[in-house]
């Protein structure tokens, strides 16, 4: 079981518009917040990620909601927003200003059929060529990945990838250029591994994760174990001394080091995880009464109170406004 890959599975990750930038030195871009964009790019999912790609050339990244210093971008490397803050590009460490990219240029590209937009901007020194993407999904009830990364997450090509992160994005290119039912589908696959390949790179290269993220909890021996068993058979009706015995491990110990990783008690994770697949089912379009079922719950009202509780909505509001037949 890679308890990652089921979480990312969970979240109904969805592909999105993608820019072409060719950029002549000098050259900046400045992105704005996803809360002001985000419904013209994805209408029907809670949360976007931008990200963008350098295909050929070099520049630099930051976020403009925090101190943090700015990145150098090279061929192959990508950089990811995942809080969707505010964000710069720029072919100069030394130049941020820039003119903010208009919203309606969003609305404008996201009304059109086909899904692909070339832009050019700078001048006419030095060419340099981006990819601007977005990655959509539904992250209530459980913000496991959101929770646990950085406001701007970097991808280095040439570590632990070999490339194949740009690989990808050519794929996903070929693919959004041919603007069909099947090509969709295709796409949304490709932007799947993309963001999964940038959560395992950032695992691999950050030994010092913080101690309460959850990304660091699946690595670590005993919390891993304990997660991958939450995961195998997360309908069981587990009980805190199951688990720990399970882990070999004292109740108070799991319970103790459980909550250091993950931030919540195991149990809470549990219930909470259920909730978040039951989230799932409901999207999918299975009825109330067969998700009470499915995730083992025998009184339908004592699901309700649950949901409602986790999820901050009844499972009817949730089913209403996301459920995909309707």
């Amino acid at each position: 079981m890679d308890v990652l890959t089921d979480v990312l599975n969970s979240l109904h990750i969805q592909g999105a518009l993608y820019f072409e930038v060719e950029a002549g030195q000098p050259w900046v871009l400045v992105n704005p917040p996803m809360n002001s964009i985000g419904s013209y790019m994805l209408p029907d999912v809670e949360h976007v990620i931008p990200f963008h790609i350098m295909l050929s050339g070099e520049g630099w990244a930051k976020s403009v909601s925090d101190s943090s210093p700015p990145v150098k971008l090279e061929t192959g490397d990508v950089v990811m927003f995942p809080m969707g803050t505010s964000h710069s590009l720029t072919s100069n460490i030394d130049s941020w200003e820039g003119q903010p990219v208009d919203t309606s240029f969003y609305q404008q590209t996201a009304a059109k059929k086909q899904p692909f937009t070339a832009v050019k901007l700078g001048e006419d020194g030095t060419r340099s060529y981006l990819v601007c993407g977005y990655i959509g999904f539904n992250a209530k009830p459980l913000n496991t990945v959101l929770n646990t990364l950085p406001n701007m997450l970097v991808v280095k090509d040439h570590i632990n990838t070999d490339g194949l992160m740009k690989q990808l994005l050519l794929s996903t290119l070929q693919e959004m250029r041919k603007s069909n039912e099947r090509a969709k589908s295709i796409v949304t696959k490709l932007t799947e591994l993309i963001f999964t390949l940038a959560l395992r790179q950032h695992m691999e290269s950050h030994s010092d994760l913080d101690k309460q993220s959850w990304l660091s909890a699946i690595q670590d021996p005993c919390i891993g174990k304990a997660l991958v068993l939450i995961h195998q058979a997360p309908f069981n009706k587990w009980t805190l001394a199951a688990l720990a015995n399970k882990c070999a491990m004292s109740r108070s110990s799991l319970a103790k080091r459980f909550n250091l990783y993950v931030g919540q008690p195991p149990m809470q994770y549990i219930n909470s995880w259920r909730m978040h697949l039951a989230s799932r089912l409901l999207t999918d379009g299975m009825s109330i009464l067969q998700v009470t079922e499915h995730v083992g719950y025998s009184s339908e009202s004592a699901f309700q109170k649950s949901f409602k509780r986790y999820v901050g909505c009844t499972a009817g509001e949730w089913r209403t406004k996301y459920n995909k037949a309707s």
